[in-house]
């Protein structure tokens, strides 16, 4: 049986005008499309001047592409992003919970996406969750990936779980069943550097009306990305609680066939502007130099 991932028909269409107004304040073109596939129908934002070269992200876990083109907004001066948002998490996509994190149904899912675009390869610039996702990608299909940027990236190795269910998981979950401004101050204090008033209504949104997805992605083994080919570059923090740099940089440079570039970063596990900044910059040096 699918599982329907909010609470209920009015905490979706308040996730959905929140999706509307986030997209409206980037001041940005962007037009809608939505393509089937086999795990349910997809919801794709396609932002910026289509004449440029064309570049895919994926939002976070339990995230939203607004939030995400956010982060990502500065790399618009050089490509057109390409956003689908993800199955059974907030967003426009089909509202149930069909994709399997312990097996490879993100890259099914995505190969399928990419497909009924008719792409067949290109750029991918993913953060936290996501990263799984492209990783999933490149186990299944990694001829699609042109080229790889992981920013605070899930996939290569977790930090300690204790802190997690302590400081995140436990109060993400008293907050669904009883929301209070001191709580929420309390997560967005450890996930986030970033403190404006979207950010905050989206947080209440997801973890009051939405039902998170709490099972982590796994991490991936060398054999299964041996056939990647595509040049890697990874950005990591110490001060990310979910995937710290002391544990991401080791594993990552056995991982990958080719040595990846690693940039260690100073941010929580949601960068502040002045970061995205840096990390755009670098994303797009990285992109054109190859």
């Amino acid at each position: 049986m699918k599982k329907y991932v909010y609470k209920n028909k009015k905490a979706m269409e308040r996730m959905h005008s929140f999706y509307d107004r986030a997209m409206d304040s980037l001041g940005i073109t962007y037009r809608e499309e939505y393509y089937d596939t086999s795990y349910g129908r997809t919801h794709v934002i396609i932002a910026g001047d289509e004449t440029k070269p064309r570049i895919f992200t994926v939002h976070g876990g339990n995230g939203i592409t607004p939030v995400n083109l956010d982060l990502f907004r500065r790399l618009l001066d050089n490509y057109c992003i390409i956003a689908p948002d993800v199955i059974g998490m907030p967003g426009k996509s089909a509202p149930y919970r069909t994709l399997d994190t312990n097996k490879d149904d993100f890259g099914i899912w995505l190969t399928e996406l990419l497909d009924a675009m008719d792409i067949h390869s290109i750029p991918f610039v993913v953060s936290s969750y996501s990263s799984a996702m492209a990783l999933s990608l490149a186990a299944v299909s990694p001829e699609r990936i042109e080229k790889l940027a992981l920013v605070l990236p899930s996939g290569i190795a977790h930090g300690p779980l204790s802190p997690i269910i302590r400081s995140m998981a436990v109060p993400m979950m008293k907050y669904y069943f009883a929301p209070s401004k001191n709580t929420l101050n309390g997560i967005l204090s450890i996930m986030s550097d970033r403190k404006d008033e979207q950010m905050t209504e989206f947080f209440d949104l997801m973890m009051s009306s939405y039902k998170m997805e709490m099972r982590p992605p796994r991490e991936y083994r060398r054999e299964e990305l041996r056939d990647l080919c595509a040049p890697v570059i990874i950005f990591a923090s110490d001060d990310d609680i979910f995937f710290p740099a002391d544990r991401v940089f080791p594993r990552a440079r056995r991982l990958f066939r080719k040595r990846p570039v690693c940039c260690r970063i100073r941010c929580r596990h949601l960068p502040s502007e002045k970061t995205m900044k840096y990390v755009c910059a670098k994303i797009t040096e990285f992109f054109s130099d190859l």
